[in-house]
């Protein structure tokens, strides 16, 4: 069974291995505009990025933006080829759900933008689909999703 640890980034070279896995999964496998890939939100001091390995190997990522009390988006969730069906998915995404309670307050809305290939992911982790409208982002299908995350003394 692989090893597969997951953290929120607290240096510039972790910001920059996780940047290399999204160049790789979203500009050279799904042909994202490079220059669309990087923009201002990865810089904003409300931003938190987690990076993940499978035995050692950056494998996975993903970003919280912080809207306010009670609101956070997910952003950029990226998983190498080579490391898809490995549970790596599921482990940022749990990281990914600890740092919202822990960053936006209690009981959290989190929203994302789900590629229309990756909604029965995110409904396996209790995300539900907004409004079922269909938009393209960077020529890939997409729609809107949520989950709210109660704190574990509301559950």
């Amino acid at each position: 069974m692989p090893e597969i640890k997951a953290w929120q980034i607290t240096t510039n070279e972790e910001l920059e291995r996780l940047f290399a896995i999204r160049m790789t999964v979203f500009v050279e496998e799904q042909k994202v505009d490079p220059n669309n890939e990087i923009d201002a939100a990865d810089f904003a001091e409300t931003t938190l990025h987690v990076l993940a390995t499978v035995d050692g190997k950056d494998a996975g990522t993903a970003r919280l933006l912080i809207d306010g009390p009670g609101r956070a988006r997910v952003g950029r969730m990226a998983v190498h080829a080579w490391a898809r069906g490995t549970g790596i998915g599921r482990v940022v995404m749990s990281k990914i759900h600890e740092l919202a309670r822990e960053h936006a307050g209690g009981t959290v809305r989190l929203e994302l933008s789900a590629q229309e290939s990756a909604l029965g992911f995110y409904e396996r982790l209790g995300y539900e689909i907004t409004s079922g409208e269909r938009y393209l982002d960077e020529n890939i299908w997409h729609q809107d999703m949520h989950v709210i995350l109660r704190r574990a003394d509301d559950a």
